[in-house]
C-alpha cells in the first residue's frame, strides 16, 4: 500500500501544495482538469458559500450548464433560441468560462422536457405517498390567439408545515368550455397525480360553466371528497372587480406561500367599514350614489359566507367560536341585513365535529389543554373582546375530543402570530385539529395562482411564439 504523503503548508506558499496534491493523487491539472498538466501556480475556482458544492474545485461540466441553463431559460421566459445567441456565447467565453459553447434551441428543448419529466414524475410520487390532503384551484383562460387552456393548481401543507403551490396542468383546451368537460379534465389530472382519495376542496370562481363543474364533481364516483364535498365551493369575482381598491386586502388575498383563508371575514369586515365610513364622510351625491352601487355589489356576492371561510377562523386561536359570532353580527349591523348568525355558526361548528369525526378515524389523539388569549387584531379587537374575557365553550365529547378543549381554554398570541407556526407548536396537544388546520389553511383565499399562470402564459404566448406546442407551453 502507496504511504500517503504529508504536505505542509508554509508562509508564502500560496496554492503550490494544493497544486502538486491534486496533480500527484487525483491526475487534476493547474487548470482543474482531468489529465491535464503544465506549470505555473493553480487558481481553484469556487463556489459562492451560499452555492451547492460550497468550497469545492469547480470542474466545468457541459451537461450540467445546459441542465441548469434550460431552467434559467423557463424561469425568465426566455426564447429557447437564446443560447444559440453568437454575443451571449461571446460574453461568456471573455468573462466566464472559456469552455463555453452556444446551446442549439433542439438541444436545449430535448434535455428542458428531460428535466421536466422527471420533476412531473417526481411531484407524482410525493402525491402518490403524502399522507394528507390537497386543495385545488381551476380556471380556464382564452389566449390572444384565441387558443383556450385550463389550468389546475394544487395547495397543501407538508410535513414541514410548509405552505407549498404546485401547477400540475396547464394545458389546451380543445374541447368546448362546459361543466362536464371542465369536470372530466379536473377529475383525469387527479388520477394522474394520484389525488382522486386525497382531495380537500377545489375551488372555481364564479362562471356558470364552473358552477356547472363542481355540481358534477361532487358527482362523480370516483372522486372521493371530505365528507362528500360541503368545503367545495365558487370563488367570488368581488375579490377581483372590487378588492382593486382595497390594496391591503387585495395583497393579502393574493398570497400563494402565506395562509389567507382564515382572514377572510376579517378583511371583508374593514372593507365594509371602509365602504359606509367613507360615504358618511363624502355626503356629495356622485360620490353617495358610486358607493351605494359598489355596498349593492358587494351584498349580491357577500351576503352569506362560504363555510369554509368560517370554519378557518374559527381555528385561529384569536378568533374561535365565540369571536367568529361577534365578528359576523358586526358584519351584518354594517350591512344593515337581518341574517342568523347563531344558525351558521352552529353549522360550521357541526362541519368541524363531523370533520374530528372522519379524522379520528385515522389519529389517536392525545391532547392537553393550554391556556391563552389573543390581542392582534388591531381595530376590531373590540369586536373580539367579549370572546377573550368569556371562559365558557363547547365541551369536548368522545366524538369531538380535542374541539371542546380548544374552544372552552384562551389562547394568547403575539404581534407576530403566524397561524400555521402556531399550529404545528400545538399540534402535539391538538393531533386531530392541527391536521385538520393542515388541509384547510392550505386552501388560498383566491385564484390568483391560476391568474398569475395566465398572465405567464400571455408573456410566453407573444408574437415571435405564437405556434408553440401545448406540451411547449405547459413546460414554461
Amino acid at each position: 500500500m502507496k504511504k500517503p504523503k504529508n504536505y505542509k503548508w508554509q508562509k508564502n506558499d500560496g496554492t503550490g501544495t494544493m497544486s502538486q496534491h491534486l496533480r500527484s493523487e487525483h491526475g487534476l491539472g493547474p487548470e482543474g482538469e482531468e489529465g491535464s498538466s503544465g506549470g505555473g501556480q493553480a487558481q481553484l475556482q469556487r463556489y459562492a458559500s451560499d452555492m451547492p458544492g460550497a468550497g469545492m474545485p469547480f470542474i466545468y461540466n457541459t451537461d450540467r450548464m445546459i441542465a441548469e441553463f434550460g431552467k434559467f431559460v423557463i424561469a425568465d421566459e426566455f426564447l429557447s433560441s437564446f443560447g444559440e445567441s453568437p454575443n451571449y456565447e461571446y460574453s461568456n467565453r471573455v468573462a466566464l468560462q472559456p469552455q463555453y459553447r452556444r446551446v442549439p434551441r433542439n438541444t436545449l428543448k430535448r434535455r428542458t422536457q428531460q428535466s421536466y419529466y422527471a420533476y412531473r414524475g417526481y411531484l407524482m410520487e410525493t402525491f402518490r405517498t403524502y399522507d394528507g390532503h390537497v386543495s385545488l384551484t381551476s380556471d380556464t383562460w382564452t389566449s390572444t390567439y384565441g387558443e383556450p387552456f385550463v389550468c389546475v393548481t394544487a395547495h397543501w401543507i407538508d410535513d414541514d408545515w410548509l405552505l407549498q403551490k404546485r401547477i400540475i396542468c396547464f394545458e389546451a383546451m380543445e374541447e368546448a368550455h362546459n361543466g362536464f368537460n371542465i369536470k372530466s379534465r379536473i377529475v383525469s389530472f387527479c388520477k394522474n397525480f394520484h389525488l382522486v382519495d386525497k382531495l380537500f376542496s377545489i375551488s372555481l370562481d364564479n362562471a356558470t360553466a364552473n358552477t356547472s363543474a363542481m355540481q358534477f364533481l361532487k358527482e362523480d364516483p370516483s372522486i372521493k371528497l371530505v365528507l362528500n364535498g360541503p368545503l367545495m365551493h365558487i370563488r367570488s369575482k368581488i375579490v377581483h372587480d372590487v378588492l382593486e381598491t382595497f390594496d391591503n386586502a387585495t395583497h393579502i388575498f393574493s398570497y400563494v406561500y402565506e395562509p389567507n383563508i382564515h382572514t377572510v371575514i376579517l378583511e371583508c369586515i374593514k372593507i365594509i367599514c371602509t365602504i359606509k365610513q367613507t360615504s358618511l364622510a363624502n355626503p356629495g351625491a356622485t360620490v353617495k350614489r358610486l358607493l351605494d352601487n359598489m355596498k349593492v355589489k358587494w351584498c349580491a356576492y357577500f351576503t352569506g359566507f362560504p363555510p369554509i371561510y368560517a370554519i378557518a377562523a374559527i381555528l385561529d386561536p384569536g378568533v374561535k367560536l365565540e369571536g367568529l359570532t361577534n365578528l359576523l353580527t358586526f358584519y351584518y349591523q354594517q350591512l344593515d341585513i337581518q341574517f342568523d348568525v347563531p344558525y351558521y355558526v352552529n353549522n360550521c361548528k357541526r362541519i368541524v365535529e363531523r370533520l374530528c369525526e372522519d379524522y379520528g378515524d385515522v389519529i389517536q389523539p392525545q391532547l392537553v389543554g393550554s391556556s391563552m388569549g389573543a390581542s392582534r387584531l388591531g381595530i376590531l379587537g373590540h369586536v373580539l373582546k367579549k370572546s377573550r374575557t368569556d371562559g365558557s365553550g363547547s365541551s369536548s365529547s368522545s366524538s369531538n375530543i380535542g374541539i371542546g378543549e380548544y374552544l372552552t381554554y384562551q389562547f394568547e398570541t403575539e404581534e407576530n402570530f403566524h397561524i400555521i407556526q402556531w399550529w404545528k407548536n400545538h399540534s402535539s396537544k391538538f393531533l386531530i385539529l392541527a391536521r385538520i388546520a393542515k388541509d384547510i389553511l392550505a386552501i388560498p383565499a383566491s385564484t390568483i395562482a391560476s391568474e398569475s399562470t395566465f398572465s405567464a402564459g400571455r408573456r410566453v404566448l407573444d408574437g415571435k411564439r405564437s405556434r408553440l406546442s401545448s406540451e411547449s407551453i405547459e413546460m414554461c
